[in-house]
């Protein structure tokens, strides 16, 4: 490969990186906080070695971010942002080191810049994008090793899906593909000590939030289990692979069930076929695993340089055809871009998309947070009209409840301007955070449409509804209409609320 050609493509990748930014940087200007940054960003003031229902590295993210004392959606999400990022560099890396040309190498770069479902996921703060991250990372050195077997590649990797499981604990389901393409491509590596450095490494740095989970119960798995029993056991195995295609981009299919289920049967690409059977086994436990569509993203990340590469080589004489196909990749992706990155306003979005509306005003979006400002402005208003109006006395020791751990979230970080009290909730890691408090507090309850007053009454004296506040992009009827009361004369105190809600964190 030339000097010359080496700088055209990295050129190329470097100057996706840059419209990836100008993308993203458009999607902030047009959106909001998803609800579940909120409860991330909190965790940053809350730094520990776990979390009832995520890893630690993330926490540790938006203690960072926090050191800006900031309600930013652009300061907040920096690291995401920075994440995207690196997904597209190392995307384009391992399309380089698998042998790729322009033709792949563009569409890589295209597959990720212009899915819906890359592209939103990726500007979130969420474990999400650096599961991405961490994934095409570990596949990079894994890629390098297959390439030259030289042993720093595998520490690296212990390092790195160390950092992947301390980020998102699905990295097991990559190290799971690992090991039996190793035992079936190359056993020799079981008698590499580099191997088993890179291992002990791994299982040192993970031991930290394995002695948390242990201390804690292991959370996790009760988290897991009650997924499965709500959602994950109910889910359609083609609905969601159905889904997980349109969200993706339906053109880049061709090039990821290729490399999953065609090339590591074939002797193209036959150096790195311990990389291309991984990702094989991984994509197989992940289906036997029931997940979610968009629990596939980062393996469907993995696998898509691996079916560039594949294709541009089979049609290495026919170059017209990959160029073709990218345009219409390309023109596929761009259409279907703002259904998941908010790059069109709303108004502009509906008038060209024409989502069907319930009723006579709702419409529901499957993103509905990229468009929820309005809504928490409202919310905001309400609860500090209620906050201000409140005697000196009870001002003094009100607290804000949040019946889900979004609206704790967007209290603590956007009530701050507001000069509202501090925001609790018994949801999720929230109910760790719950500060000790003695009965008779007055507390601001903010709940979705399924907590009425009589739910409130079960912990209060006097309850009092104060607003209702409708969002009009709501997708569930649950989150439809968000009701604020007042509660007075609390009965419990914390440690006895604390027992009640035990059972009913997740």
């Amino acid at each position: 490969m030339s000097r010359t050609r080496i700088t055209e493509e990295y050129i190329l990748i470097g100057t996706a990186v840059i419209v990836k930014l100008i993308l993203a940087l458009i999607a902030f200007h047009h959106s909001f906080y998803h609800s579940d940054e909120f409860l991330h960003i909190d965790a940053g003031h809350h730094l520990a070695f776990g979390f009832y229902d995520f890893p630690p590295i993330i926490a540790i993210l938006a203690f960072l971010q926090n050191l800006f004392h900031s309600d930013s959606l652009y300061i907040n999400r920096m690291s995401a942002l920075t994440a995207g990022s690196l997904i597209v560099i190392f995307s384009g890396l391992i399309t380089l080191k698998l042998g790729g040309k322009r033709p792949a190498l563009l569409i890589v770069l295209a597959a990720i810049l212009f899915s819906p479902g890359f592209a939103g996921a990726q500007i979130l703060f969420l474990p999400v994008v650096f599961e991405q991250l961490f994934w095409i990372i570990f596949i990079y050195y894994m890629v390098c090793y297959s390439e030259n077997s030289a042993d720093k590649y595998l520490i690296l990797a212990g390092v790195i899906a160390a950092i992947a499981f301390l980020t998102k604990y699905s990295i097991v389901f990559l190290i799971g593909g690992f090991l039996p393409a190793i035992l079936l491509i190359r056993r020799e590596i079981f008698r590499n000590k580099a191997f088993w450095t890179g291992m002990i490494i791994f299982l040192i740095m993970i031991a930290p939030n394995i002695w948390w989970q242990y201390a804690h119960r292991f959370p996790v798995l009760t988290h897991m289990s009650e997924l499965y029993r709500t959602q994950l056991n109910r889910n359609s195995f083609l609905d969601e692979q159905v889904q997980m295609n349109l969200f993706l981009n339906p053109a880049i299919a061709v090039f990821w069930i290729t490399a999953c289920f065609v090339l590591p049967f074939t002797r193209r690409l036959g150096k790195f076929r311990l990389v291309s059977f991984s990702l094989f086994f991984a994509f197989i436990l992940l289906l036997l695993a029931k997940g979610k569509s968009y629990y596939f993203f980062p393996v469907i990340l993995g696998l898509m340089p691996f079916g560039a590469v594949f294709f541009e080589q089979l049609l290495e004489n026919k170059k017209w055809i990959s160029y073709g196909y990218l345009a219409f990749l390309s023109l596929t992706g761009l259409l279907l871009l703002p259904e998941g990155l908010p790059v069109l306003k709303l108004d502009t979005y509906v008038a060209l998309y024409h989502p069907k509306k319930l009723g006579q005003s709702r419409i529901p979006l499957p993103l509905d947070n990229f468009y929820s400002g309005p809504m928490w402005a409202k919310i905001l208003g309400a609860v500090k009209n209620t906050y201000d109006n409140l005697p000196p006395d009870e001002k003094d020791h009100c607290l804000i409840w949040g019946r889900h751990y979004a609206y704790a979230g967007a209290m603590n970080l956007l009530g701050k301007k507001y000069h509202l009290p501090e925001a609790i909730s018994f949801h999720s890691s929230y109910y760790a955070w719950v500060p000790e408090f003695s009965r008779g507090l007055t507390m601001i309850l903010i709940g979705d449409v399924n907590w009425t007053k009589t739910n409130y009454l079960r912990y209060f004296d006097e309850v009092q509804e104060i607003a209702v506040i409708d969002n009009p992009y709501a997708e569930s009827d649950t989150w439809a209409y968000h009701t604020i009361f007042l509660g007075r004369k609390l009965k419990y105190d914390s440690d006895a609320l604390k027992r009640m809600f035990r059972d009913e964190i997740y």
